[in-house]
């Protein structure tokens, strides 16, 4: 029986019916973008920042206040000489004042608040970044579990082939047929093989694990990738024009701009301590003592006040805390200034290299394709070749070993393809979750891949 037919039917015995259906690469999403904390804490962040700009604009609208007291008064006044006759009174005294100021030329306000505005762009592109970050890590962890199961499958498929090569060994020994040696690779190589899957059971667990974190949900069942996907080279096949729209769209990027912006505007802030401020004032006071014994002279009358003021202030010396500060704002503007040009840097790297990546992923999935074929007519010929006599079983596990190899090696590259998919459009700016839909569409959900790494229609 030839090593394809051992390793169907070993796939065959992992299958089992279930009428749920799988859970794809689009659901994954949904749920992680309501539980990853990480995504929450970038949206909080965002709304958080937002209430910067109404802060700082605050400052340069009017400010009304109005207030008001009742008071009551109880006097009692005994004089001994006998000139005065003595008084005693009870009665209330009330009022009421309102008063508007408003900043007619403030220039750190005004600075202020276009900091503010620059800081709330930021804190969008960062929000943005945490989305498309989102969608990577999703996608990256889907397919590790992914990944993982393949490798559960490879292994365990594996040893059942050595078993059975070793079986056969013993019994060609028995019969003398081949030499110990023979017997002992075989044997070697079935427990190499025992370690394997005891480690690639390890690692899904852990990849599951990993996954549960982002999505908040028990992993059971994935949709795997269907038997053949597309496999598209970059649109427009030109690595400059793509550079140039990461240079335009990319959010890191415009994030780190918008930084520079904020901190220019607030190096223009610090400056404005050294201008002058002119602010108005108007108020409208009243208050009234109803009773009182002592006239108007002492307080019995109504009395009603209007004033408008404006306010000139030119600060003249501080003790050189506006000039430190000042100093201090113009360090970090150069800062800022830096952190956009790195950035500009990684953006550049990142797109060229998954720019590149897409294409080396086409070639290699094809090139993996083709040496996995290649794999499987060798290990037909070499088993052919050992039920014929003139090949050894160490041939035989040499080869099957071969198999196994490609067969990873074809697996991992279709991820890593998808996944090199995704990394070029983050690093254009362009990632979105109309990206992961089209990824959606190239997996079969008809098969599930369940949590411990067996296979069910």
């Amino acid at each position: 029986m030839s090593l394809r037919m051992h390793l169907s039917i070993g796939l065959m015995l992992l299958l089992c019916s279930t009428g749920s259906q799988a859970l794809d690469l689009k659901e994954a999403l949904e749920r992680a973008e309501k539980y990853d904390a990480a995504l929450r804490i970038a949206m909080s962040d965002y709304m958080a920042a937002e209430e910067a700009y109404p802060q700082s604009r605050a400052n340069l609208l009017p400010d009304l206040t109005a207030g008001g007291f009742y008071q009551r008064n109880d006097t009692t006044r005994e004089n001994s000489t006998g000139a005065i006759p003595d008084v005693d009174s009870n009665f209330t005294t009330k009022g009421y004042d309102i008063t508007l100021n408003q900043i007619i030329f403030n220039k750190t306000f005004w600075d202020t608040m276009e900091q503010s505005k620059a800081l709330v762009a930021q804190a969008a592109a960062n929000y943005e970044v945490a989305k498309q970050d989102l969608i990577l890590r999703t996608a990256r962890a889907y397919f590790n579990v992914l990944g993982a199961h393949d490798n559960v499958a490879f292994t365990r498929a594996e040893k059942e082939a050595i078993s059975r090569q070793l079986e056969q060994s013993r019994e060609r020994f028995n019969v003398g047929l081949i030499a110990i040696t023979d017997v002992r690779e075989s044997q070697a190589s079935f427990d190499n093989a025992v370690a394997n899957e005891i480690v690639a059971k390890n690692t899904l667990r852990n990849n599951i694990e990993a996954l549960r974190v982002i999505i908040g949900d028990p992993v059971d069942d994935l949709a795997p990738l269907a038997e053949t996907i597309p496999l598209l080279l970059p649109e427009p096949a030109d690595i400059d024009q793509w550079q140039n729209m990461a240079l335009d769209n990319n959010l890191n990027l415009k994030a780190s701009r918008f930084g520079l912006t904020a901190a220019k505007e607030n190096y223009q802030a610090n400056r404005g301590g050294h201008y002058p401020t002119l602010n108005l004032s108007a108020a409208h006071t009243y208050d009234s003592a109803d009773g009182s014994p002592f006239g108007d002279a002492f307080g019995g009358a109504d009395n009603t006040n209007n004033n408008v003021a404006v306010q000139l202030a030119i600060p003249l010396y501080q003790g050189g805390g506006v000039s430190s500060r000042v100093r201090q704002a113009n360090a970090q503007v150069w800062s800022a200034q830096a952190v956009v040009d790195q950035s500009v840097r990684t953006t550049v790297q990142q797109l060229r290299d998954a720019y590149l990546g897409v294409e080396a992923s086409v070639s290699s999935v094809e090139a993996f394709h083709q040496a996995l074929i290649s794999a499987k007519t060798s290990v037909e010929a070499t088993e052919a070749g050992f039920e014929a006599g003139t090949r050894t079983s160490v041939d035989v596990l040499l080869v099957q070993g071969r198999q196994f190899e490609a067969e990873r090696n074809y697996a991992r590259s279709r991820y890593d393809y998808l996944l090199v998919l995704l990394e070029l459009q983050q690093a254009a700016g362009s990632l979105n979750r109309d990206d992961v839909w089209q990824i959606n569409q190239w997996l079969n959900p008809s098969i599930k891949r369940s949590t411990s790494g067996t296979y069910a229609p």
